[in-house]
C-alpha cells in the first residue's frame, strides 16, 4: 500500500455500509444474553469487532465473547481503579504524549518509541508484571479517548499515531523474551482493542528496525499492517504528512507541530502523561550513565581507532558516543586485515565532525563481510585541545542469537 492509499484509507469519512448497518442488527440481537454495558451495545464499538472479521457474524460473535471472557479472567474493567499506573520510575522511562483530538475525531498519540528501554524494563520487572503494565497503558488510552472525546463532543473510538524510533537499537530486541513481549501485546491488542489504530507513522526508523518489523509483520492482520506507514530520518519529507493529517497545535515542533515550549520537544508541558521532565536530555540520550560506556582522551592531531572483528556475515554492529565539551570526528571504515593502510580502507560512513557534545550519537551497521570494522574517533582538525570521548560498541550475531534462543 502506498503512501496515498494509507492516508487516503486512515482519513475517509465513510458511512456504514447496506451491509454493515445489516449486520451490526443481527450482531447486537446475537450477543443479547451477555451483560453489556451502554458504551460496548453502541454502533462504533460493534462494528470494529465485524470489520475484524471482515464482516463475519459467527467469527465476529467468537471473536467478541472470547474478548469478554478475557476481560472477565484479568478483572480489566476495574483494572485502573485497582491498580492505579504503572510505577513512576517506569513513567520516566516510557514517555507518552496526548496531542489532542483530530478535526476527524481520532486520538492523537506521539510515542518515542526509539527512546523506550522495553529490555530494562524487561529485565527489572519481569515478563508478567510487564504485560500487566501493558494492559494498564492500553486502559488508559481508551480511557483519554473516552474522557478528551466526550469534552470535544465527540465519539472517539480509534488513534492517530507518530511513533518514534531515533534512537532505535536492536538491542532491545536482541532476546527473546523481549520478542514474545512485542509479539504478545501485540496479540492482546488485535484479540481485544480491534480496529483501534487509524493510521500509525513510523519515523526516524533506522534500518536494523526493518529487521524488528520484519518479525512482528506476519503476526498483523492486514488490516492493521495497511495502516502503518514507516518513514526514514529525512524530517522534511514525514512532517509534511504530519502537517496535512494530524492536530499541529499539541505536538511539539521536532515532530512538525506548532506546540513551543522551553525546548523543540516540549519539556514540562501537560502533553507527556508520562515520561520526564526534561524531554530535551531524554530524547538526546544524555541521561544515561557514563559508566556504561567505555572512556577515552584523543591529544590534539591525534585519532583514536577501535577494531570490532567481525566472523559471520549479517552481524549487526551499533555504535553509541559523546564528547565533552566539544565536537570530534568520526568515522567507520572496513578492511579485510587489522591495521591495514589507508588504501585497504573501505568507507562505510565517511569522516565528519559531529555535535556528540550536545546529543549523543548513534547508529548501526548491518556487516555485509567478515573482516574488520574500524570505528575511528579524530581529533585530527585541532591543534591544541584534547578531546574526552565515552562510547559503547556492540555487535550482535543473529544465528547465534537465534541458537540460544531456540
Amino acid at each position: 500500500m502506498t503512501t496515498s492509499d494509507v492516508l487516503k484509507a486512515a482519513f475517509s469519512n465513510n458511512e456504514y455500509t447496506s451491509e454493515e448497518k445489516d449486520k451490526l442488527v443481527k450482531f447486537r440481537s446475537n450477543l443479547a444474553g451477555l451483560s453489556l454495558t451502554k458504551d460496548q451495545l453502541d454502533d462504533s464499538y460493534l462494528i470494529k469487532w465485524l470489520r475484524a472479521r471482515n464482516l463475519d457474524l459467527v467469527k465476529a460473535e467468537d471473536m467478541f465473547r472470547t474478548s469478554m471472557k478475557w476481560r472477565k479472567d484479568n478483572q480489566i474493567d476495574t483494572l485502573l481503579e485497582r491498580e492505579g499506573n504503572v510505577p513512576e520510575e517506569l513513567q520516566r522511562l516510557i514517555p507518552l504524549a496526548f496531542c489532542g483530538i483530530s478535526k476527524e475525531g481520532y486520538a492523537t498519540f506521539l510515542v518515542p518509541f526509539g527512546r523506550h528501554d522495553v529490555r530494562g524494563m524487561l529485565d527489572k520487572y519481569g515478563l508478567e508484571t510487564c504485560k500487566k503494565f501493558n494492559m494498564l497503558f492500553m486502559e488508559q488510552w481508551v480511557k483519554i479517548m473516552k474522557e478528551e472525546g466526550a469534552k470535544k463532543g465527540v465519539q472517539c473510538t480509534q488513534i492517530i499515531e507518530i511513533c518514534d524510533c531515533e534512537g532505535f537499537s536492536y538491542r532491545q530486541m536482541a532476546t527473546k523474551s523481549c520478542r514474545d513481549f512485542m509479539t504478545g501485546t501485540q496479540a492482546v491488542m488485535d484479540a481485544n482493542y480491534p480496529e483501534l489504530l487509524r493510521l500509525c507513522m513510523i519515523v526516524n526508523a533506522p534500518k536494523v528496525f526493518e529487521l524488528i518489523y520484519n518479525i512482528l509483520k506476519p503476526l498483523l492482520p492486514k488490516s492493521t499492517s495497511d495502516k502503518i506507514d514507516i518513514y526514514g530520518s529525512d524530517k522534511d519529507t514525514w512532517k509534511k504528512i504530519v502537517r496535512e493529517r494530524f492536530p499541529l497545535e499539541l505536538i511539539p515542533t521536532n515532530w512538525g507541530g506548532e506546540l513551543v515550549t522551553e525546548d523543540e520537544y516540549g519539556s514540562g508541558h501537560p502533553i507527556w502523561i508520562q515520561g520526564p521532565k526534561d524531554m530535551s536530555a531524554f530524547m538526546k540520550g544524555l541521561t544515561e550513565e557514563d559508566a556504561a560506556f567505555t572512556k577515552i582522551v584523543v591529544a590534539p592531531r591525534e585519532r583514536f581507532i577501535q577494531e570490532v572483528q567481525v566472523s559471520d556475515k549479517q552481524t549487526i554492529l551499533e555504535w553509541k558516543f559523546k564528547s565533552e565539551g566539544h565536537d570530534v570526528g568520526f568515522h567507520l571504515f572496513y578492511s579485510k586485515e587489522a591495521r591495514a593502510k589507508k588504501d585497504q580502507w573501505e568507507d562505510i560512513v565517511p569522516l565528519a565532525r559531529v555535535d556528540a557534545h550536545t546529543q549523543v550519537q548513534e547508529g548501526s551497521h548491518i556487516c555485509e563481510k567478515e573482516g574488520i570494522y574500524s570505528l575511528v574517533w579524530d581529533n585530527g582538525f585541532s591543534l591544541m585541545k584534547s578531546k574526552t570521548i565515552l562510547y559503547q560498541i556492540s555487535f550482535i550475531d543473529q544465528q547465534e542469537q537465534e541458537k540460544l534462543d531456540a
